[in-house]
């Protein structure tokens, strides 16, 4: 799994940006073009790796990158609702996912959907995973229950921020997982600058890393620090 992924949690206008939420909502979901020349400027830079919100939008614009690129990327991609859930399934087949996540929603309520859920991402060729707004209560009962996750999606940051219940729960679950990790919200919706010193601290506690990204220049400065971590931080022994 790559240690670094775009994420897109920008591009849908997340909750999290506050006041500039719906500025980046109509600046790149509702323009296609501008996702996909951000993902061309990640995969120039070595980033080929996307952590995927399966909306239509952005699934046309990885599309466009992908026709551009002659070349495929990782996808880790997450489905955003329990309703119409194989439609959206089918929307991400002809990406061919690597990984596909069941929303936090549904996850951290142990909807009785998810065993049928992980047999249509299995039938689809793609690795089950789960996202959680609750990682420190979600993951231990994921990992009690048996559930055939493979790959976990939960906020991790140095301010602990969206890392619910608590920080000290969330690093807990996260490092005694056998699972592997992938961290969201690792800059905290922009409460963090991207440096080294943070990168290593998510990398101590997360496979792989996603995140959002709005500029180039904003670009240029995570993924320079993300790079100065990766090769010399790995996740702590379980």
């Amino acid at each position: 799994m790559p240690r670094l992924m775009i994420g897109t949690s920008p591009f849908i206008g997340g909750g999290q940006f506050g006041q500039m939420a719906y500025e980046y909502r109509q600046q790149f979901f509702c323009n296609e073009r501008n996702m996909t020349r951000l993902f061309l400027k990640s995969a120039s830079r070595g980033v080929a790796a996307v952590q995927l919100i399966a909306y239509e939008p952005l699934i046309n614009a990885l599309k466009a990158a992908q026709a551009k690129l002659e070349a495929d990327f990782f996808v880790a991609a997450t489905i955003p609702s329990g309703r119409a859930f194989g439609r959206y399934v089918e929307l991400l087949k002809p990406l061919q996912p690597e990984i596909i996540a069941i929303h936090a929603l549904s996850c951290d309520a142990l909807d009785p959907r998810i065993t049928g859920w992980i047999k249509e991402i299995q039938a689809a060729g793609a690795v089950p995973g789960a996202a959680t707004h609750l990682p420190g209560e979600t993951i231990p009962e994921l990992d009690a229950a048996g559930f055939a996750f493979e790959v976990y999606l939960a906020p991790l940051n140095t301010v602990g921020y969206a890392m619910t219940p608590d920080s000290a729960s969330t690093l807990q679950a996260l490092d005694r997982t056998e699972k592997r990790v992938i961290a969201i919200k690792p800059l905290a919706a922009g409460r963090v600058k991207p440096t080294r010193d943070v990168f290593k601290f998510l990398y101590r506690h997360a496979d792989s890393v996603s995140v959002g990204i709005v500029s180039e220049a904003e670009m240029a400065e995570t993924y320079a620090a993300a790079e100065a971590a990766a090769g010399e931080t790995v996740r702590s022994e379980r």
